[in-house]
């Protein structure tokens, strides 16, 4: 039974712009979308892209070693991924309002507790713990199913303008962190960011909510069928669909390997012979190409059929990918680069309107959440096999050659497999799956 406020609740309801007063107002949904950028900064800034700054303090404050504060880390991306489901489960029966507000409370609250810490343990008992649960309550999935449920026609660029939030974080948190560690040391850092990171609650308490139903302005017209059913789709008919595996396993290829060259970008092309300037200079070249692919690719896939939208994100990723592979000239580096960030950025709002369109809004919680954690192997495979590679050849050639062949696979099977990004149809008992 769908909750109060879902989109598929089977009565008509008004739109929420009818009334005189808010005939004239901004539609709302952009308050959810400014609500979604929000929470990309809060959930990835002082969490994830301020952990090299932290890595430095621990290290010289505790005297930690690398592999106590990378446990710390890998922790944190564990039970991001794992806790996707239920938090996804969650969201499609529960308030969002209340989950956000928990996950806020959490992080101010773990990040907090991380300026009392007097030992490297209760670092990384905090870190995958409190803050990594807190840190899920308010990430990609929350944010992805708020804007989804608000959205139709411009789904796909609502949500690439709210993931530009995690870019504007790793551009100002780092320097940001460092800065108020400077000036106020790094206990009272921690203090100020978690503060800071309450500010959240305005936008919540404003934002965090459902609509009653999409306006006309929002609907579709008829460039894609859409997948509002009123009826949830239970986990395991999810997973026997081709739909859920060629999502779960295309995008979560692309995020490992995302995560893979992103740590190896610098040290393959000083493996070359550039300078530490020039290596440097590609992985502002990949974020700036990730800036703009957020934009595009979720612009691109509210006019174009999804399969095609996540297919040429594979073939930007192929294609980077082989570009690293034949190595050579630094102006291929750079070009590898600007693709690898154009299909880094674009595949995050094509994963989330795929989702929504072929599972229905009345299960995308659910679904993202499930994606999302059987995305997890990939993110702790692909970057293992980078190092691997590297310590066993002295090269990444080889790393770079095995994922030129997992992107192929994947991108090979949305064309083998046919119906899979069809809205699926859920009849009343039992479950009917149209794959």
């Amino acid at each position: 039974m769908m909750k109060p406020g879902s989109l598929a609740t089977g009565d008509p309801q008004p739109a929420p712009l009818a009334s005189p007063v808010r005939r004239y107002l901004p539609y709302a949904g952009w308050g959810v979308v400014l609500l979604g950028f929000l929470l990309q900064v809060v959930s990835t800034g002082p969490i994830f892209y301020a952990f090299g700054n932290y890595a430095l303090i621990f290290k010289q404050e505790f005297g930690a070693s690398s592999t106590l504060i990378n446990l710390a880390y890998t922790l944190l991306l564990m039970v991001g991924a794992l806790g996707s489901a239920p938090v996804g489960w969650g969201l499609d029966r529960l308030n969002p309002k209340w989950i956000a507000l928990i996950g806020t409370a959490g992080t101010a609250a773990g990040l907090a507790l991380m300026g009392l810490t007097t030992a490297i343990w209760q670092v990384v008992l905090l870190f995958g713990t409190l803050l990594a649960t807190s840190d899920v309550l308010i990430g990609h999935v929350t944010s992805s199913y708020l804007i989804s449920q608000w959205f139709e026609r411009r789904r796909g660029l609502a949500l690439g303008i709210a993931i530009l939030g995690a870019s504007v974080a790793a551009i100002s948190f780092p320097p940001l962190t460092t800065a108020l560690t400077d000036q106020f040391g790094w206990r009272n850092m921690f203090f100020i960011v978690a503060l800071g990171s309450l500010i959240l609650i305005i936008p919540i308490l404003l934002w965090a909510r459902l609509p009653r139903e999409i306006p006309e302005f929002e609907r579709r017209s008829g460039l894609l069928e859409t997948a509002e059913q009123g009826e949830r789709l239970p986990l395991l008919a999810m997973l026997k669909t081709s739909a859920f595996w060629i999502i779960s396993i295309g995008i979560g290829a692309m995020i490992g390997i995302t995560g893979a060259v992103t740590i190896s970008l610098v040290p393959h092309a000083a493996a070359q012979g550039f300078s530490v300037m020039q290596s440097s200079l590609l992985v502002s070249v990949v974020g700036s190409g990730a800036f703009i692919g957020k934009v595009s690719f979720g612009a691109l896939s509210d006019h174009v059929e999804l399969r095609w939208a996540m297919r040429g994100g594979l073939v930007l990723m192929l294609a980077s990918t082989a570009m690293l592979l034949l190595g050579g000239s630094y102006p291929l580096l750079l070009a590898a680069s600007a693709l690898f960030g154009l299909s880094l950025g674009g595949m995050m709002p094509v994963w989330a309107v795929l989702v929504a369109h072929v599972f229905g809004l009345a299960s995308c919680g659910s679904a993202l959440g499930a994606t999302r954690a059987a995305m997890a192997p990939f993110a702790l495979a692909c970057p293992l096999i980078a190092g691997w590679a590297f310590d066993l050849f002295q090269s990444y050639s080889y790393a770079w050659a095995i994922f030129c062949a997992l992107l192929l696979c994947c991108l090979v099977s949305t064309f083998i497999l046919r119906g899979w990004s069809t809205p699926l149809q859920v009849a009343s008992n039992p479950p009917e799956i149209v794959s």
